[in-house]
């Protein structure tokens, strides 16, 4: 076991272990034991340096690490962002976001907790995901008449709600709909068809503006 002396260095460890069971054994494996052995780390540590497990879930969900950042989801600057056309910053936010969950299993394990059940984690980070889908829509800077007519905000929901699912059903089921859910030219389909269905809102707007 480590001792006290890299106070810092050990708390490291023990951060890291909970997102290593979060990534490879799911939310049901989180807990004091199991991120003691996890991480080599004595619990009577883990409780001095963090006080409990909702505290050490709160500074693992502090650090950030297992949820794609703005950075991630938008590689582009904001004002590169902001220079594109609504539907086309619109198309590159959303497939921004679905490709880095995709390819985030600690993400899809917080998403998967979060609906299996009301956990601590979730709770953590539910507060950061929301500010940080705000901060993404803001990105738009859509004008006071566009947002009257659309609502951006349920659009984007019903579409990161449709793909999150297909994501977080590809580890359990295979295909949907006829859709092979581990297949790249079957995702390449389905970013396609979110672009159509992006587009089509806004021609739909221009038509009856």
């Amino acid at each position: 076991m480590i001792g006290i002396r890299d106070r810092e260095g050990t708390k490291k460890k023990i951060l890291k272990a909970v997102g290593h069971i979060l990534k490879t054994r799911g939310f049901q494996d989180i807990g004091i034991n199991n991120i003691a052995r996890e991480s080599g780390v004595d619990k009577v540590l883990i409780y001095r340096y963090f006080g409990g497990l909702q505290e050490l879930l709160h500074a693992f969900a502090e650090q950030g690490d297992y949820w794609p950042t703005t950075n991630d989801i938008a590689p582009e600057d904001d004002k590169n962002i902001k220079n594109l056309a609504i539907p086309e910053a619109s198309i590159v936010l959303l497939r921004g976001y679905l490709r880095e969950l995709k390819k985030n299993p600690s993400a899809q394990e917080i998403l998967r907790g979060e609906l299996m059940s009301k956990n601590e984690l979730a709770l953590e980070t539910a507060g950061t995901r929301e500010k940080q889908g705000r901060d993404l829509i803001n990105l738009l800077d859509l004008e006071p008449g566009l947002r009257d007519r659309i609502d951006v905000t349920a659009v984007a929901a019903l579409l990161s709600a449709g793909f999150t699912y297909l994501i977080l059903r590809s580890k359990t089921s295979g295909t949907y709909l006829g859709l092979d859910l581990n297949s790249e030219d079957d995702w390449e389909r389905i970013e396609n068809a979110l672009d159509q269905l992006v587009r089509s809102v806004f021609d739909h707007d221009l038509k009856f503006s």
